[in-house]
Formats: C-alpha cells, sequence, structure tokens
C-alpha cells in the first residue's frame, strides 16, 4: 500500500475585530505532499429520460460537514480449489473508521503544470476520529486532506497533511480512510442527463493490491441540487498474473507466477449529493471482491479478499 504525506489548508487563530470571539488553531500539520490523479474514462450508456438538465458542481465559497464511516478488510489466503470458490470475501475480519468531516471550496487558482485545469480546490479538515480496532487514532484528530478538481467532480490531484504529533497508527487508520473516500468520486458526465440515466466511471485503485474499478451511477431522481443516485462497483485486477515468491513456501505453488483464475464483486449502494456540496451529503456504498489466483496442474489457490463500506450522514 502506498503512503502519502499530506497538504493542509493551514489553520490560523482568528480573533474578531467587532467581538471577543476566539477560534482555536488546529494542530499542527506536516509539510503537505500532493498525489496526481489519474483522469477516470466516462461513459454515458443511458441519458435518461424527460427533462434532462446538466449537472456539476455549483459548490464554489460553500462549506460542509458530514460524518463520514468506512469499514475496509482484507485477507490473502492460502486455500484448496474447493474452499476458494466457496469463500465469501464478506466474511474477511474488518475494521470501521468514523470521521467528521468540515469541508469548503475555493475558486481554483491558476493552472497547475502537468495537470488538467481545474475550477475548485477543496479543503478538508478531519476531527476526532474513532475506530473499531485496538488502535489509538486519537492524535490523528486535525488530519487535512484536499483536491483540486473540476465541476464534473474529477479530481485532478489529491494533498494529505496529518497532524505532526499523529502516530505512526493513527495516520496509517485515517490515511487509509481518507483514500477510500477519494478512490470513489462522483463524476458526472458532461452532457445533460435526466431521470433514469446510467453512466460508467473507470478508474484506477491502489491499496494492498492494485485493481481497475468500474462505478456505474444511475440517477433515481433529480431535484434541484439534490440527486439521488444508485452506485454500482465492479472491480478487478490490474495484472493478469501475480509472483507469490516466498509466500507460499513449501507448497507446490512456491515460487511459481500464479494467473488469475477468477474474479469477483458484489455491491451495492444509494447515495445523496448536493452539487451545492463537495462530499455526498448521506448514503451507503458496500462492495466485496474476491481474486482467485491459481497455477495449471495445481489444486490449491490463493484468494485476495477485499470488503469496503462507506457511510455518510
Amino acid at each position: 500500500m502506498f503512503r502519502v504525506k499530506v497538504f493542509a489548508a493551514l489553520t490560523t487563530a482568528a480573533v474578531a475585530l467587532t467581538a471577543c470571539s476566539y477560534e482555536k488553531p488546529g494542530p499542527a500539520v506536516e509539510q503537505p505532499v500532493g498525489l496526481t490523479i489519474d483522469a477516470p474514462r466516462v461513459t454515458v450508456d443511458n441519458p435518461g429520460t424527460g427533462e434532462k438538465k446538466l449537472l456539476e458542481y455549483r459548490d464554489i465559497d460553500s462549506t460542509q460537514d458530514v460524518n463520514y464511516r468506512v469499514t475496509e478488510g482484507f485477507s490473502q489466503d492460502l486455500l484448496k480449489k474447493s474452499a476458494a470458490e466457496k469463500f465469501q470475501a464478506s466474511d474477511v475480519e474488518s475494521t470501521t473508521t468514523t470521521l467528521p468531516l468540515s469541508a469548503k471550496v475555493d475558486k481554483a487558482s491558476e493552472d497547475v503544470e502537468d495537470q488538467l485545469p481545474a475550477t475548485r480546490n477543496a479543503f478538508v479538515t478531519a476531527g476526532a476520529p474513532e475506530t473499531s480496532g485496538d488502535t489509538d487514532v486519537s492524535s490523528a484528530e486535525g488530519f487535512q486532506f484536499g483536491w483540486r478538481g473540476q465541476n464534473t467532480g474529477q479530481m485532478n490531484s489529491l494533498r494529505l497533511a496529518a497532524p505532526q504529533e499523529a502516530t505512526d497508527e493513527a495516520r496509517g487508520s485515517v490515511e487509509q480512510a481518507i483514500m477510500k473516500l477519494t478512490a470513489l468520486p462522483v463524476v458526472f458526465p458532461t452532457e445533460e442527463v435526466g431521470k433514469g440515466a446510467s453512466w460508467t466511471v473507470d478508474s484506477r485503485v491502489t491499496g494492498e493490491s492494485t485493481l481497475l474499478q468500474t462505478t456505474r451511477y444511475t440517477v433515481d431522481s433529480i431535484e434541484g441540487d439534490q440527486v439521488e443516485l444508485n452506485v454500482e462497483v465492479e472491480q478487478r485486477p490490474s495484472l493478469g498474473a501475480l509472483s507469490f515468491e516466498g509466500q507460499a513456501q513449501g507448497t507446490e505453488l512456491e515460487d511459481k507466477e500464479l494467473k488469475v483464475v477468477d474474479s469477483s464483486t458484489q455491491s451495492k449502494g444509494n447515495i445523496t449529493v448536493d452539487l451545492s456540496k463537495p462530499l455526498p451529503v448521506g448514503g451507503d456504498v458496500s462492495f466485496d471482491t474476491k481474486v482467485i489466483y491459481g497455477a495449471a496442474g495445481s489444486e490449491l489457490r490463493v484468494v485476495q479478499s477485499s470488503l469496503t463500506e462507506l457511510n455518510f450522514s
């Protein structure tokens, strides 16, 4: 899994001139480092029916508070063929992280070299995190992240900045939760759509293993700035074969290159997007993926399973 340090919108103490109010400064954060994001491929399958409109974010100068919760798990198991086929990715051990998020959006500054033009610059600060695991994540309060992006919702680059006092464990837990969030952006097509419209967003997801991801969005309803979307996710390995050298010692798979035998994703979800806010305002999305690797002539299989559940409230 790659690790990225983070950008930060610097928080300053504010003393109002008209009143004796005081805003406590946030914790000092590390020097921000950015990560460029490849542009996803967006394909419209059905433009929908009835009145059509261009769906795009109109959130410049907006602020938002949302509670974000992510449950995630990953396992890699060596199983016999029959057991691998029956194994359920949804059964892997998981951990839930909860982050209260405060976001704001500014007009993007001048274009950045080697990046697509951007119209929006989002800044998000995490409040006190909580986890269902044994890790103490409290020191990651004040974790900051943000992105430059377009009105369609496409992110051009991601910036992350952990508090200087955050432990490695707390930093890793919150960072991973944020990466799960940004790996499922709501990107709208550049053409007008109506109720029942559907489109796919193809992207690459990096984590314990690199996966190609196709997210299908279908419009359930459009009322003003409120858009209700049905969400389906499909993931598949980016490579057709992997070398598990040293990971299957003492078995017939030792030092062999294993090819993908099967890959499947189960998913469901509905989210509510407010075009005047940068993050979903409500909803749940869950998906689990199982990838089975094997070698010719062997009854053993390496099974990689991942589980992800996102909730916004």
